[in-house]
């Protein structure tokens, strides 16, 4: 084997790279004596030290996440400013906690695709939009959940949902008592058609304290007077309109009635109240007497 060369099983001589054999020959001259070292290479070897012990250091001390932030801010891609809008019901703070800013040092270094799938896990929040502004801003744009009616559950809790049925969650606010209450099962996802139920009678819908699913087929109206009204599966408008006309005529929303049956076309039934019924009863026993004590029968 001659002067960087090497020899393979074969026997053949063959020749090393020209940097390898330039790193052999630095590195044999270095071992002999024969190549001086370089002048600043003992200062570079011991800067090179010390900067692994300050970093070693830094990482013991549980320092590393400031110098990080502090390398990042120096670069102008930092997180700065965060422009929050089209919260309302959301807090500032819940939308800051899940946009996963602990471990986003820079714009470059956010999971744009993440904060959003965390943002959309928040009760009121329907839609987000993030968007990164360099160097140093992060906008956030909701879309809110608009309640429409409140749902109680059998065990007595009361949901806010939307005209959909979908739920939000429980009520947070006490404006949001005045909505619609609706009960049953199913009665979440019939709620839509309500607003149309008694379009044509508001005066009506502004004395219904709830509306009931009944099989989920149809609905019952329960009034801030106590009286029950039952309307049919099909043809809901037309009883409505029924009603109003007899409520126009013997105001009969305004007497004793403990409930009023809509669900056959051709008839309306009435349930008295139990006073009214005792009232009923004493009136036609008195009246059986007048016809007794007359020789007549009733």
């Amino acid at each position: 084997m001659t002067e960087g060369g090497t020899v393979d099983p074969n026997g053949r001589a063959g020749v090393l790279p020209r940097p390898v054999r330039r790193a052999v020959r630095v590195a044999g001259g270095l071992a002999t004596g024969r190549t001086p070292v370089p002048k600043h290479v003992g200062t570079a070897a011991a800067l090179v030290f010390f900067l692994a012990v300050g970093a070693n250091a830094i990482v013991v001390a549980g320092k590393g996440d400031v110098v990080t932030r502090a390398a990042f801010r120096l670069s102008g891609f930092y997180v700065e400013d965060i422009e929050i809008s089209g919260n309302h019901e959301t807090s500032e703070i819940a939308v800051l906690q899940n946009l996963g800013l602990e471990n986003a040092y820079s714009l470059q270094g956010l999971d744009i695709q993440r904060a959003r799938g965390e943002l959309l896990n928040l009760p009121w929040v329907a839609d987000a939009d993030v968007r990164k502004v360099y160097p140093s801003t992060l906008k956030v744009s909701l879309t809110e959940r608009v309640p429409y009616a409140l749902w109680q559950q059998e065990d007595g809790r009361v949901l806010m949902i939307e005209h959909d049925g979908n739920v939000i969650g429980p009520i947070n606010e006490p404006k949001f008592k005045r909505l619609p209450l609706v009960l049953g099962q199913g009665a979440n996802f019939a709620v839509e058609g309500l607003g149309s139920l008694l379009s044509e009678w508001p005066e009506l819908a502004s004395r219904v304290r709830a509306y009931k699913r009944v099989d989920g087929r149809r609905w019952d109206l329960y009034l801030d007077n106590g009286v029950l009204v039952k309307l049919p599966e099909m043809g809901s408008d037309a009883a409505v309109a029924r009603l109003k006309s007899l409520d126009e005529s013997r105001s009969i929303l305004e007497r004793q009635v403990a409930a009023i049956d809509l669900r056959l076309d051709d008839r309306v039934a009435v349930q008295l109240t139990p006073e009214a019924m005792e009232q009923r009863t004493e009136a036609v026993e008195a009246l059986q007497k007048t016809y007794k004590n007359k020789g007549r029968r009733l």
